[in-house]
C-alpha cells in the first residue's frame, strides 16, 4: 500500500505533466494560428496591382504557384489551405485579373471564385455595318477584323437566334458593352444579339403586325432610316416618307441602299454608282432591299414603327446634317436647283 506521501507525489507530477502538455498545446496552437494569419495576410500594403491570369485546365496548386511566384501571396500553402477551407478549390474562373499583394488571400480568392475579371469597353455606335464593326474590333486591338467577321458569319446564329436574313446585318445592337480580357468574338456578337432579343419586346412585335410588315422588313427600314437620318428629331419624318412611298408603290431611291450594294465605298454618292445593278439599289428595284443595310439602334426601329403623320415623299440634304421635305416632286426639284446654286455661289 502506497503511503500518502507517494501519492501526493504522483498527483504532483502528473498535474505538472498535464499542465506543461497544455501549455505546449497551447503554444503550438498559437504559433499555428500565428503562421496561418501571416500566411493569409498582405505581402506588402504599398504593392502595385498587376495582371494575372488563370488558364483553361490549371489547377490550384498551379495557380498557388504563380501566385507565390508573382509576390501576390506569401506562400502557396496559404492559399491552398485558404481554398480548401472555404471549398473553393474547384470555382476558381478562368479570365485575366487586376490583383495586388495589397489583397490578403481571401479577398484574392474572392476575386477568382466570383469572376471578377479584367473588362474591356466596347463601344459600337449606331450604322455600322458587321463588317465596319469588324474593323472597329481590330482597331481596338481586341482581335482581327477577319476573325470577327468569320465569327459573324457562322450560320448557328440565325438559327440560335431566328433571324430571317442570311447575315447578321441589323441584328447587332448598337450599345457600349463590357466583355472579359481576351474574349473571342463570338462573345461579343452573342451578347449584341442577346442586347437585341431584349429590346425587341412582345410590343415591337405587335406593332409590327399591324402594319402588315414582318419583323426583317422593320429592321431593314429602320437601317435605311438609320443611314439616311443624321439630325435625331428627322428619324419618325424620313421613316414617313418612306411609308408613304411604299404605300403608293414607289421606288424608295436611298442612296445608301445603292452603296450598301457597292460594298459601302468610303465616298459620297455619284451619279454612277444609282445605275449600278444590285439588289440593293432601290432605284432599281421596288419595296425593300433584301434585307439591313447596317445595324440601327432603337431610335431608328422606333421611327420605322411609329412614322410621323406627314405628307412628304422626298427629301434632300440641306447642310448640317438636316433635310427638306416636300410633298411634290416640283417642290423637291426647286429645292435641288437652290442648293445648286448656293454651291455654285459659295464656290465662287
Amino acid at each position: 500500500m502506497k503511503s500518502p506521501d507517494i501519492r501526493k507525489n504522483t498527483r504532483w507530477y502528473i498535474s505538472i505533466a498535464l499542465f506543461s502538455i497544455s501549455m505546449l498545446t497551447s503554444s503550438a496552437i498559437l504559433v499555428g494560428m500565428h503562421r496561418i494569419a501571416f500566411y493569409l495576410s498582405p505581402v506588402d500594403a504599398n504593392a502595385k496591382p498587376m495582371q494575372f491570369r488563370i488558364t483553361t485546365g490549371m489547377s490550384s496548386m498551379a495557380i498557388a504557384d504563380q501566385l507565390a511566384d508573382k509576390n501576390l501571396i506569401h506562400h502557396p500553402w496559404g492559399f491552398l489551405f485558404a481554398t480548401h477551407l472555404i471549398g473553393a478549390n474547384h470555382s476558381l474562373q478562368v479570365g485575366s485579373y487586376q490583383l495586388s499583394g495589397a489583397m490578403g488571400v481571401l479577398q484574392i480568392i474572392d476575386h477568382l471564385q466570383t469572376g471578377k475579371v479584367i473588362t474591356h469597353q466596347f463601344v459600337v455606335p449606331e450604322g455600322l455595318t458587321v463588317a465596319q464593326t469588324g474593323k472597329l474590333w481590330e482597331q481596338g486591338g481586341f482581335g482581327t477584323a477577319d476573325a470577327f467577321n468569320q465569327a459573324a458569319s457562322d450560320p448557328k446564329w440565325q438559327h440560335k437566334y431566328n433571324i430571317e436574313g442570311k447575315t447578321l446585318e441589323g441584328y447587332l445592337s448598337p450599345n457600349t458593352y463590357q466583355f472579359p480580357d481576351g474574349a473571342p468574338p463570338e462573345v461579343l456578337i452573342q451578347t449584341m444579339l442577346n442586347e437585341f432579343d431584349r429590346q425587341w419586346t412582345a410590343e415591337l412585335t405587335e406593332e409590327t403586325a399591324s402594319l402588315g410588315f414582318s419583323k426583317h422588313e422593320i429592321i431593314t427600314l429602320a437601317s435605311i432610316i438609320e443611314a439616311e437620318a443624321r439630325v435625331p428629331d428627322e428619324r419618325p419624318i424620313i421613316s414617313a416618307v418612306f411609308h408613304n412611298r411604299l404605300r403608293r408603290g414607289w421606288k424608295l431611291q436611298a442612296d445608301p441602299t445603292a452603296l450598301y450594294g457597292l460594298g459601302n465605298p468610303d465616298r459620297a454618292p455619284r451619279a454612277a454608282d444609282l445605275r449600278v445593278d444590285t439588289p440593293y439599289n432601290t432605284y432599281l428595284y421596288g419595296g425593300l432591299p433584301p434585307g439591313p443595310i447596317c445595324n440601327p439602334g432603337i431610335a431608328a426601329i422606333l421611327a420605322a414603327l411609329r412614322p410621323s403623320s406627314v405628307p412628304y415623299m422626298y427629301f434632300v440634304a440641306v447642310g448640317g446634317g438636316k433635310h427638306h421635305f416636300s410633298r411634290t416632286l416640283r417642290e423637291h426639284q426647286n429645292m435641288i436647283n437652290r442648293i445648286r446654286r448656293n454651291r455654285r455661289l459659295i464656290a465662287d
